[in-house]
């Protein structure tokens, strides 16, 4: 229904893919959230070349040295002022306790709106087990 909110989320690396999704968003009144989380970084690329590279490191110390991946890491790319840039509703959040307001006033705009959202590279790096997953995943009890 095109008065429900959509919300993606989506990592800086693929949101960089495709930022003129933004501007048709806004030509066509359309209310979608995007959840930008920015790493700066491949991280699922850099992960898994990490592991390939040195995988004892990588269990010890959860990252290697710059130099040590193949081109896995991005430049800054300022996502809220791209998304104000073609007209939406934008803002950038470094603090997670600033997130919960910054999707209210997402909501509140009526509009397409931007989240910028700075991540730690090395904690979002690590997925959730698959036991995570699961229990994310689980039908209510009785269905």
């Amino acid at each position: 229904a095109p008065d429900v909110p959509t919300v993606c989320v989506i990592g800086d690396g693929a949101a960089g893919m495709h930022p003129q999704e933004i501007e048709s968003a806004v030509r066509h009144k359309l209310r979608i959230i995007w959840l930008v989380l920015c790493d700066r970084q491949w991280g699922m690329v850099k992960i898994n070349q990490s592991f390939a590279l040195r995988p004892l490191k990588m269990l010890l110390r959860k990252r290697l040295a710059p130099d040590e991946n193949l081109w896995a890491d991005l430049g800054e790319m300022d996502f809220a002022r791209l998304a104000q840039a073609m007209g939406a509703h934008a803002e950038r959040v470094s603090d997670p306790e600033n997130l919960a307001h910054a999707i209210s006033r997402a909501l509140a705009s009526g509009g397409p709106s931007v989240i910028h959202v700075d991540v730690d590279p090395v904690a979002h790096m690590w997925a959730p087990g698959l036991v995570h997953f699961k229990a994310m995943h689980q039908e209510p009890k009785g269905k």
